[in-house]
Parts: C-alpha cells; structure tokens; sequence
C-alpha cells in the first residue's frame, strides 16, 4: 500500500529538532506569519526604510502570502520611490509519522507536501526591469507619507469592529435585505 493510501490513523507525528530553532535571517527581510499584526508588520517595514536599509524583503508562506501582498502595497503607498520585484517560491516538506503503538509491528510513514511562498523585495534602488515580477515606483501623487509617531500610535491601537445593525442574516443590513422569505419574487415583480 502506497504512503497517499495509508491512514494515519494510529499515527503521530515526529517532531523535527531543527523546526524548533529559530534560523537566523538578515536584518531587512521580515518574515510575514499568522502570529503577526499586520500593522505592526507595516510599521516595522516603514522604520526600516527610514533608518537607512536600501532594500526590504517581505516573505510568506501558505496562508500568509496574502498578507504579504497586504503589508507590500501599504508600505508602497507611505514610502516614495519604492521599487519592487515579486517573486513566487516552493517549498518541499516532508513530515515523518511514527505508530502510536510501537508493539503493532508499523513502520513509520513519511509524507511530502509542497507549500507555495511569496518574497516581494521593495527598494529604494533601482532593481533589475527585465526580471519577470518588477513594477517601477507608483507615482508620487498616490504616496502619502505619515510621521513616525502616528505610525507608532497606529501601531499600538486596538483592533476595532465595526457595530453591527441587526446582526445575522435578518434585518435591513443583513444577507436578505428585508425581503422576507420571498427573496423579492411576487407581486412587486422581482428584485428591488
């Protein structure tokens, strides 16, 4: 039986020692990650550029690589001149699951995955045009640059929600649209 065949039923998965360790990276690339607010992602990002680093690099795997594309383009509209190059990674991983019950005669199954990444280096310097992912600086009329404090102060605030009106599906605002459980059909003659 192939290992895509096999359960895992009955079978935990081996911890890896050098997933526990944290790999060292250079200073200006920020690595992008569930457990990081966006926002302080952002203002990180900014003080960088503003303290002299030239080049930033913005990286992020599986379910972050939106925020990556999130954070490149708020950074992009406060910082003037910023050129970028995006570019797509791949990452193979291979997760190893011994049995449980170790008497039961199983060996242990080990499985590969590929895990699709972003890097989006932004640059104060030009980068090379002719590689596929490049897009020049925006114009400086759509980059409004903000103050280091209120950047902080932004950064440091609580996350808000917007009040609902209604709540759920009911009500004016909701997914039905005060419409009943008609859905608009009848004797007004269709949708509103």
């Amino acid at each position: 039986m192939s290992s895509k065949q096999q359960s895992l039923k009955g079978y935990q998965k081996v911890s890896k020692p050098e997933e526990k360790e944290a790999k060292e990276h250079p200073a200006n690339e920020l690595l992008i990650g569930s457990q990081r607010s966006p926002k302080q992602c952002i203002s990180q990002a900014i003080d960088l550029l503003e303290s002299g680093e030239k080049t930033l690099v913005l990286k992020g795997r599986g379910s972050a690589v939106n925020a990556v594309v999130n954070i490149a383009e708020v950074v992009k509209r406060r910082v003037k001149g910023l050129h970028q190059l995006t570019q797509m990674e791949s990452l193979e991983v291979t997760d190893e699951y011994e049995p449980k019950d170790s008497s039961a005669g199983l060996e242990n199954i080990k499985k590969t995955k590929y895990i699709c990444g972003l890097s989006i280096t932004l640059s104060l310097e030009e980068l090379d045009t002719s590689l596929p992912g490049y897009q020049e600086p925006l114009p400086s009329e759509q980059v409004t640059q903000e103050d280091k404090d209120r950047r902080a102060r932004r950064a440091a605030a609580p996350r808000t929600t917007r009040p609902s009106s209604g709540g759920g599906r009911g009500g004016k605002s909701g997914r039905g649209g005060g419409r009943g459980n008609s859905r608009g059909r009848g004797s007004r003659g269709g949708y509103r």
